[in-house]
């Protein structure tokens, strides 16, 4: 299964590269490579102009499943509470996110939620934090709504990863004396890491992915800095068609990657 995966992958990289080379001058259309490539002067400014969007896209997607993570783990934790009324908190958070668009959530978010703290009382603006929710840059505003987005699906990936531990793991560590919470901490979550490890893995795929949203609002990662390039050369086909082989680049090393730990971690 492995092989075949590898080897669909590089016909789609061998596809994704020679298909639009083999159309270079049919059709009526002349393909204007330059724009992209390095060896011309034009095409170094603005291939290095694109390029430089790997880092911004990064951070973005870095930053997200790092507060995303975070809030997984405390709802697939509250999710196991004793809590009627936290259990029931958790479960309408996952199904709200989830159930709205990110697209419209990072909207909402960017433009409607200033508005809304705006119109608070001023003693619950004078708050700490409540401030900055009132000048949100687009990073800010997009790490915010990957966060969101990746801890609803993150909390149901965790909370299955706990409950996967058997229940006599934990009446064993409670039996000698731990509390609840040394036993998840020092019993329950390390094994049950192992598990939720390949799965986190691809839910940052999918949040490196969305990151593309973020374009949208101003963020300048790879896809707004081929947009605007677009706009001044109308060279549309190549940048978006380079675009591609970016987001292709980033997503076949991270899936990879992803493969790697798998197997160091693999359960038998």
């Amino acid at each position: 299964m492995a092989e075949a995966r590898c080897s669909i992958a590089r016909l789609a990289v061998l596809a994704s590269a020679t298909l639009p080379l083999a159309g270079c001058g049919t059709g009526g259309y002349y393909w204007a490579w330059y724009v992209v490539m390095p060896t011309t002067p034009q095409g170094k400014i603005n291939f290095f102009y694109m390029v430089a969007g790997f880092e911004l896209t990064l951070e973005l997607a870095g930053l997200a499943l790092v507060f995303g993570v975070l809030i997984g783990l405390v709802l697939a934790l509250l999710r196991r509470s004793h809590s009627r009324a936290l259990r029931v908190f958790v479960e309408s958070y996952v199904g709200f996110v989830r159930a709205i668009p990110t697209f419209v959530l990072l909207l909402w978010i960017y433009y409607a939620l200033p508005v809304m703290v705006q119109s608070l009382a001023p003693e619950v603006q004078a708050l700490p934090g409540i401030y900055g929710m009132t000048h949100l840059t687009p990073l800010s505003a997009a790490t915010m709504t990957l966060a969101l987005s990746a801890g609803a699906f993150l909390s149901e990936i965790f909370r299955a990863g706990i409950e996967g531990i058997p229940r006599g793991h934990v009446e064993a560590a409670l039996s000698v004396g731990m509390s609840l919470w040394q036993a998840m901490r020092q019993i329950v979550l390390p094994q049950a890491l192992r598990r939720m490890l390949p799965p986190t893995a691809s839910q940052f795929i999918q949040t490196l992915k969305d990151s593309a949203l973020a374009s949208t609002i101003g963020l300048r990662e790879l896809t707004r800095r081929v947009s605007e390039l677009q706009v001044q050369t109308y060279r549309p086909l190549e940048l978006y068609t380079f675009l591609a082989l970016e987001y292709l680049l980033l997503i076949l090393v991270l899936s990879y990657l992803a493969r790697v730990m798998e197997r160091r971690i693999q359960i038998d």
